[in-house]
C-alpha cells in the first residue's frame, strides 16, 4: 500500500480544464488560419448565387491545407510534448505515468478531437471534469494527460 501511495505522489498533477481549453482554442485558431490561408492562396475562388465567397482546393494545395492539422497538432505535440497553445500556456501532454507521450499517443488523442469538441466542447469538458486526471475522451483512449510543463518527468 505504501508503494502505491508514494508512486501516486510522484505522478504529475493534471492542469485544470480551463487552461487546456484555452490552449485548444489557440491551436484551432492557428490551424483554421493556416487552413484558410492555404485555401485562399492556392484554392479556386467561387462566388455563390447568394453572393457569398467560397474556396476549394484539389491535389497538392488540399493536401497542404489538411497536413497543417497533422503538423500543428499531433506531430508537433508528439515531438515536443506541446502544441503552440500548450507552449503559450506552459502545459504539456504526457502519458499517465508521467513519461513523454509519443507521436502515436498524440495522434490517437487528437483523432478524438471531433468527439471531445462536440457539441461546442461539451463532451470533452464533461468527461474531463468527471475524472481525477482531467482526461478528455482522447486522453482516456491514448492513456495521456495534460500537466504543467515543469512537472513532466522527462
Amino acid at each position: 500500500m505504501t508503494d502505491y501511495l508514494s508512486q501516486d505522489l510522484l505522478l504529475p498533477k493534471p492542469v485544470n480544464t480551463g487552461r487546456r481549453w484555452l490552449a485548444a482554442l489557440i491551436d484551432y485558431i492557428l490551424f483554421f488560419s493556416c487552413y484558410m490561408g492555404c485555401l485562399m492562396f492556392w484554392g479556386e475562388k467561387s462566388i455563390n448565387d447568394d453572393g457569398s465567397v467560397g474556396y476549394t482546393a484539389h491535389g497538392f494545395p488540399a493536401f497542404i491545407a489538411i497536413a497543417s492539422w497533422w503538423v500543428l497538432l499531433p506531430i508537433l505535440e508528439g515531438l515536443t510534448g506541446q502544441t503552440v497553445g500548450k507552449a503559450i500556456l506552459g502545459i504539456k501532454a504526457v502519458r499517465v505515468n508521467g513519461t513523454k507521450a509519443s507521436v502515436g499517443n498524440c495522434i490517437v488523442r487528437h483523432l478524438f478531437d471531433v468527439v471531445d469538441g462536440f457539441p461546442f466542447g461539451i463532451i470533452g469538458v464533461a468527461v474531463a471534469s468527471g475524472n481525477d486526471l482531467k482526461q478528455r475522451v482522447g486522453d482516456l483512449v491514448a492513456k495521456t494527460m495534460v500537466v504543467p510543463k515543469t512537472s513532466a518527468t522527462f
